[in-house]
């Protein structure tokens, strides 16, 4: 797996061999074009974060820093280190609801979440960041999920964008307020 894009552009990055579903270049590449220049000085969170693709693609393409929330970290570490990116990449090793509840009173730009799919995690995750205030106003969330996978929104987050990639779906979700 490579990073598609910024100044990393190229670099291979390490997998797990089981137990993580990283994102296909495809559907990483969607994702960047729709947030363009979004992501630019953004503070970054990616929560089920695996291989740490998602957000070492951020930090690629401009991000000022990622906070990944990963149970067993130790490939995206080793991704941090390939990409020498250490004093913008933070790592709670953490599920996502003590990674998450830890991080209050922060806020983010953007926020990616790739749990796992048909389990209602997108859902549960969306109440945190609220729950928490994670998210600054005009903040966006891109759900990676299942294409049969339905989930609800709490008041005062709207859907902006769906797409489908094959077996892959996502979501961007805008805070209102």
């Amino acid at each position: 797996m490579r990073i598609t894009g910024g100044s990393n552009r190229g670099r291979k990055l390490r997998v797990s061999k089981k137990g993580i579903r990283p994102t296909k270049a495809i559907v990483r590449s969607a994702i960047f074009n729709i947030i363009g220049a979004r992501v630019i000085g953004a503070r970054v969170l990616d929560i089920f974060s695996g291989s740490g693709v998602l957000g070492l693609e951020a930090i690629s393409r401009g991000a000022l820093e990622c906070v990944f929330i990963e149970k067993k970290p130790s490939i995206l570490l080793k991704n941090i280190e390939i990409l020498k990116v250490k004093e913008k990449a933070k790592v709670s090793k953490a599920d996502f609801q003590a990674g998450m509840r830890r991080l209050r009173p922060k806020k983010f730009d953007l926020i990616f979440m790739d749990p796992p799919y048909g389990k209602g995690y997108p859902g549960k995750v969306l109440k945190l960041i609220e729950r928490y205030s994670l998210l600054k106003k005009d903040g966006i969330v891109i759900i990676e999920h299942g294409p049969k996978e339905r989930f609800s929104l709490p008041p005062g987050f709207s859907c902006w964008k769906e797409r489908s990639y094959g077996s892959s779906s996502i979501t961007l979700v805008i805070k209102e307020r």
